[in-house]
Order: C-alpha cells, then sequence, then structure tokens
C-alpha cells in the first residue's frame, strides 16, 4: 500500500496543479458548475479511491495512475464547448490540443487515456467492462459523483439546461442513475467496501426523485 501511496504522491507531484488550474480556466467562462473543475477533481479523487481498493488484488502501475488523472481532468471539459450528452468528442479534442500547444511528452498509454475521454459519455456501457482500465475506473469515478446529494444538484442542472422541464426531470434522471449503478454494481461488486459505500448514495439520489416524482404527480391531480 505504501508503494501506491508513493506512486500516487508522485503522479499528483507532477500533474495535479497544472491540469485543475487548466480545467478551472477552461471553466471560467462556463454557467455549468455542475461539471466544472470541482467536478473533475472529486472524480479523480473517486479514481484514487477505486485503484486504492483494487491494489490488494490487481497490480498498479505509475502509467495507470497517470493515465488516469490526465484522463479525470479533461473528460468533461467538451461541456464547455457543447451540453450535448455526446461531449466527449469535444473533451478528447481539448485534450489533445492541451497537450500539442504546451508541447507536453504523451504518455505511453495516451491512445488509451483519449478513448477513455471520448467513450465516457456512453451510458449505454456497450464494451465489456475490465475493472483495472482506464474507461471502467474513469467511467465508475464519473458515475460515483452522480450518486447522493451532489448528484441531485448535477443532474437537476445538466438536465434542465438541456432542456428538460419538471415533469420529465424525475423519470429521465432514474433511468441514467440506473443505468450508472448497474455498470457499477457489475463492475465493482467484488469490492465491498467501495460498493457499499456508494450504493447508499445511489440510494439517496434515487429515493430524491421519485419523492420529487411523487410530489408532482399529486400536484397534477390536484390542479
Amino acid at each position: 500500500m505504501n508503494d501506491l501511496i508513493e506512486k500516487i504522491h508522485k503522479v499528483e507531484n507532477k500533474w495535479l496543479d497544472s491540469l485543475y488550474n487548466n480545467c478551472k480556466d477552461l471553466f471560467s467562462g462556463s454557467t455549468v458548475p455542475s461539471h466544472d473543475h470541482d467536478h473533475h477533481l472529486r472524480v479523480w479523487n473517486y479514481c484514487k479511491e477505486i485503484i486504492t481498493e483494487l491494489a490488494p488484488t490487481h497490480l498498479i502501475e505509475y502509467e495507470l495512475i497517470e493515465s488516469l488523472i490526465i484522463a479525470s481532468f479533461f473528460h468533461d471539459t467538451g461541456l464547455t464547448i457543447t451540453l450535448s450528452e455526446n461531449h466527449g468528442k469535444q473533451s478528447r479534442l481539448i485534450c489533445e490540443n492541451y497537450f500539442d500547444r504546451n508541447n507536453i511528452e504523451k504518455p505511453l498509454s495516451f491512445i488509451q487515456v483519449l478513448e477513455a475521454i471520448e467513450k465516457h459519455d456512453n451510458k449505454n456501457y456497450t464494451n465489456k467492462q475490465v475493472p483495472e482500465s482506464i474507461l471502467s475506473i474513469l467511467c465508475t469515478a464519473d458515475d460515483i459523483d452522480a450518486f447522493g446529494l451532489i448528484g441531485v444538484i448535477r443532474y437537476s442542472e445538466i438536465y434542465m439546461l438541456r432542456g428538460l422541464n419538471m415533469n420529465q426531470l424525475s423519470d429521465s434522471v432514474i433511468k441514467n442513475l440506473d443505468k450508472r449503478f448497474a455498470h457499477f454494481e457489475s463492475t465493482y461488486k467484488f469490492l465491498p467496501v467501495l460498493f457499499e459505500k456508494h450504493y447508499k448514495k445511489y440510494q439517496i439520489a434515487r429515493r430524491f426523485f421519485e419523492a420529487l416524482e411523487n410530489e408532482i404527480a399529486l400536484t397534477n391531480i390536484e390542479e
């Protein structure tokens, strides 16, 4: 475990400040606080949580940690250009441009990083998920940040910005939330501490939108 902590510290010393500040700059002119630099930081922290739980049974190399911090801080940057669910392609271009513009040496797994950034917003999870892959960890870290009370705020903001009204909100959120949880369960249920912790947060978000849906239904009947 000490070896993993040292690797994480080494990666963060190299990348964290520059990636966080770049992400903050990108979102400085946007109106999407639910997906801003602080969301990207939380996703990185969840990536660390996942690899820490994986470490006793999986080899966690420095290259994987480095790939994850880069992917974490670019995955939703495309939302500064488009509010579409398919913003991953724009995020990928922003990441490529950042490395090229600043003449930064690209990690060996840079192509996999770009692919994870581009594909993270596919919540149909059509590809088989390998627990220790960049894509699986990034997707799950992003999904975890959609759970709990933070998830309630994040869902409400982005879905309304995409044009959903109050009557449509709960049903749409619950369907998406359930897809995220099903992926989390199928990929990481074998890690009981991680699973139980975030299962509770999933329930918090789901119960909120169930209650909202019921309240709206009753109000509509009264009208």
